[in-house]
């Protein structure tokens, strides 16, 4: 399983960048970075409600998505 960030198809949406994404929330550039380039092994709380609040966003599923690979077996 994996995780994938939808910041890249968030910030076309509303039509800003990284660097302005980190200036508008208070996240570090590398923080925006990693999660727009799918480096991350998780993600905290903080970002999670700083993203959500500047988008809008209503849901978890909105920011994350997750990728379920032909090998992952239910309940492990």
């Amino acid at each position: 399983m994996k995780l994938k960030s939808r910041l890249p198809e968030l910030m076309r949406e509303h039509g800003i960048d990284q660097k302005t994404l980190a200036a508008r929330t208070g996240l570090s550039p590398t923080t925006v970075g990693k999660l727009y380039r799918n480096h991350f092994d998780r993600i905290d709380n903080h970002t999670v409600i700083r993203l959500c609040r500047y988008f809008g966003l209503q849901s978890l599923d909105a920011l994350i998505d997750i990728e379920w690979e032909t090998d992952d077996e239910p309940g492990t």
